[in-house]
């Protein structure tokens, strides 16, 4: 069964929990805290990087999918709106091709810490049950190579560099309540950064004996998508 499928049969059977419940006032609930659980993932690309003597060769970036941890602090104003802040980290082996003739592939350890700041748009009222909303923010990507892929990466004779990268979020989901203090919730975001070019040169060098040294030009933009599942406590 593929994860629609799941996702359908968990709200499916979770129906009459949430309507047998008394819905709140409108006063009530404004602060919620989301812990959550996920997948995410960037995908791949092919990057033209330049070479001292004037040729270029394609360097390959794979950002694979990986967990998803991290925590949602929510604010409600008023009827259709909210205020939020999140932090998440997820694991994301990095893996580089052809990097100079010389480094052919390069695996590593890798994790992505997140913050955003988010205004929801909510499709219906705070005392709903169910509650469909959409998200755009503002926010930052830490990029974090492992401190062993480094060092191993140091002794291929590449020094590689964490790099923060400015965001834009956007994305969307749906609340459901439980009961009067206790929700679920589900999300699918997109952190959209520039590329970070791990302390690479933007073009590879010569080197002695006329190698390729390794070189990456980061171009572009990175679509980071997550899809989580958490669960909302409502402050009083």
């Amino acid at each position: 069964m593929n994860r629609n499928g799941l996702l359908l049969l968990l709200f499916t059977s979770l129906g009459p929990v949430l309507w047998a419940q008394s819905p709140p006032s409108q006063a009530e609930n404004k602060w919620e805290v989301s812990p959550f659980v996920g997948f995410g993932g960037a995908g791949d690309g092919s990057f033209a990087t330049p070479v001292e003597e004037g040729t270029s060769q394609n360097v390959g970036l794979d950002l694979d999918q990986g967990f998803v941890l991290g925590l949602r602090i929510t604010e409600n104003r008023g009827r259709y709106f909210g205020a939020e802040l999140e932090y998440s980290f997820t694991g994301q082996p990095l893996f580089f091709r052809d990097l100079s003739p010389t480094l052919p592939s390069l695996a590593l350890d890798h994790t992505v810490h997140k913050l955003a700041y988010s205004l929801l748009v909510y499709g219906r009222e705070r005392q709903e049950r169910i509650r469909p909303f959409g998200s755009i923010g503002f926010g930052t990507s830490f990029f974090q190579v492992s401190n062993d892929s480094q060092d191993e990466a140091i002794r291929q004779g590449v020094d590689l560099k964490n790099r923060w990268k400015l965001a834009f979020s956007y994305g969307g989901g749906v609340k459901f309540r439980m009961a009067p203090r206790w929700g679920i919730r589900v999300d699918i975001r997109d952190q959209l950064t520039g590329v970070p070019d791990f302390g690479f040169p933007s073009q590879a060098p010569l080197l002695e004996g006329g190698e390729t040294g390794p070189g990456f030009r980061a171009e572009g933009l990175l679509h980071n998508w997550q899809t989580t599942f958490g669960l909302v406590y409502h402050l009083r």
